[in-house]
């Protein structure tokens, strides 16, 4: 009879009650995504193997494998992926059985005189005057031993539990994705220490060579002059050179130990500023095979955030909904009890109990109504953060490529000046040992030439910095 009755307390409710539906996200731009990046894209070639390994430098792969394993930050990632997996398992577990297991035992003193009896009400004792015999306590123990198995269940008849569980399985998706764009977002990072330490190494090499090109200039220049084939004034120009040369060696000492010390720290060394780095930057860097800009919002961890939030926000709506509907929820627990413990587990003595529950509220002060509006709200949030990321992410991508396009274009214009002023350099040099030019020519090519080659270093550490920007802005390999 009690099965009957629970059956067609189930009947009634499908037939006279309906589900709300979810939202449905709306992301549209002002104008429509455009077939092609409006940049110029590099040439369509292959591109294959990991990222990192395409600039071909075993020793920055050996390094970069080392702060996958032991950076800090990412670590803490790794972490923070697990807690929130876990925090979606118990945010999602509500649509399961509460079931517990208990044993117990007690023991008790109770008195007749608490139940308003005493010897003389129930004819025990004398009717001697000894009034003390007849107001004597009456006293007895008792002791009971049981066990019992509870389950509790809420029939998740509207989708209420539901849609809590895959609210919580899409914000995990959501944490997931964003932590691995984090990741990803440090290991460009990380590369850009990297060569940033290689590009400073060479400046401080360059500084080194310069310095030693000027003490042989000024040596020529001193030997000339006890000849009486100079003037004082060359002599000191020369001097004053370098001077000058050798407080840019200092500069780029300290650069040079700042750059190396950051690179350890993110390694998880000690900040010594003995690490041993490549001695190049990548010259042959490949060209990304270009791609559309609708695939970048298919594979860009963070634009995937974004749209897991949505979901999770349109869940979390229908959820709230819900909430307004009466709860049906079974209860039962069975088990034994008996005053002796020998008896405890004999089934003879076995005690049950089922039963439903029903309720529904009635007056929360608008709580439940106000938390509906307060879902869909964060719900239109949600559209505008996705459509905010998304924007952001085709203009880092355009930026990203027409700076990579910049870049090469600098690269091939200071080759040419550096070669120009090598050639120069060598004729002006060579024009004043035979005395047909002054030294103050000499010294303008000299400095024309070593500054071409520095801008040289420091125009490819910016197309390396520009690749891995590019490669991030992307979602990684295209």
């Amino acid at each position: 009879l009690f099965k009957m009755k629970i059956y067609y307390l189930f009947i009634y409710t499908l037939i006279f009650t309906s589900c709300s539906s979810n939202l449905s996200p709306n992301l549209s731009f002002s104008s429509e995504v455009p077939d092609t990046w409006s940049s110029p894209l590099p040439k369509q070639e292959s591109f294959t193997g990991k990222w990192w390994e395409v600039f071909s430098d075993t020793l920055f792969n050996q390094f970069f494998n080392e702060f996958v394993d032991s950076n800090p930050d990412l670590l803490s990632i790794s972490q923070q992926v697990e807690s929130s997996n876990l925090l979606a398992k118990i945010n999602g577990a509500t649509r399961s059985p509460n079931v517990s297991v208990a044993a117990g035992g007690s023991s008790r003193l109770q008195n007749l005189s608490a139940f308003g009896f005493s010897l003389s009400s129930l004819g025990i004792g004398g009717g001697g005057s000894d009034s003390s015999s007849t107001d004597q306590v009456v006293s007895f123990t008792s002791d009971n031993y049981n066990t019992a198995l509870a389950m509790q269940w809420e029939i998740d008849v509207w989708g209420k539990l539901r849609n809590q569980r895959k609210a919580a399985y899409k914000n995990f998706e959501a944490t997931t994705n964003e932590l691995a764009y984090l990741r990803f977002s440090l290991s460009t990072q990380f590369a850009t220490s990297y060569y940033t330490a290689v590009e400073s190494e060479m400046q401080f090499m360059l500084a080194e060579e310069i310095t030693a090109s000027l003490k042989g200039v000024r040596d020529v220049v001193s030997e000339r002059y006890g000849r009486g084939l100079t003037s004082s004034l060359d002599l000191r120009l020369a001097e004053a050179s370098l001077a000058n040369s050798k407080l840019q060696l200092v500069d780029r000492s300290i650069q040079k130990n700042r750059s190396l010390r950051a690179l350890e720290s993110l390694l998880g060394k000690y900040p010594s500023a003995t690490i041993q780095v490549s001695k190049n930057l990548p010259n042959d860097i490949p060209p990304i095979t270009a791609g559309i800009p609708s695939e970048l919002v298919k594979r860009r961890p963070d634009v995937i955030a974004a749209v897991n939030k949505i979901e999770a926000a349109s869940y979390e709506h229908a959820q709230s909904q819900r909430n307004l509907f009466p709860s049906f929820s079974l209860t039962a627990s069975g088990g034994t009890s008996a005053s002796e413990l020998k008896d405890v587990l004999n089934g003879d003595y076995s005690v049950w109990n089922l039963g439903a529950n029903i309720s529904a509220p009635i007056f929360q002060g608008r709580r439940l109504r106000n938390n509906v509006l307060l879902k869909e709200k964060q719900f239109n949030l949600a559209e505008i953060d996705a459509l905010r990321i998304m924007i952001r992410a085709f203009s880092e991508v355009e930026q990203a490529l027409f700076i990579q396009h910049e870049i090469i274009a600098q690269r091939d214009a200071v080759k040419t000046a550096e070669e120009q002023a090598k050639a120069a350099y060598d004729l002006a040099f060579d024009r004043y040992q035979k005395g047909l030019v002054d030294l103050v020519t000499v010294l303008n090519s000299q400095n024309q030439w070593r500054n071409s080659q520095s801008v040289k270093i420091s125009i490819q550490n910016l197309h390396v910095n520009s690749y891995t920007s590019l490669l991030l802005a992307l979602g990684g390999k295209f």
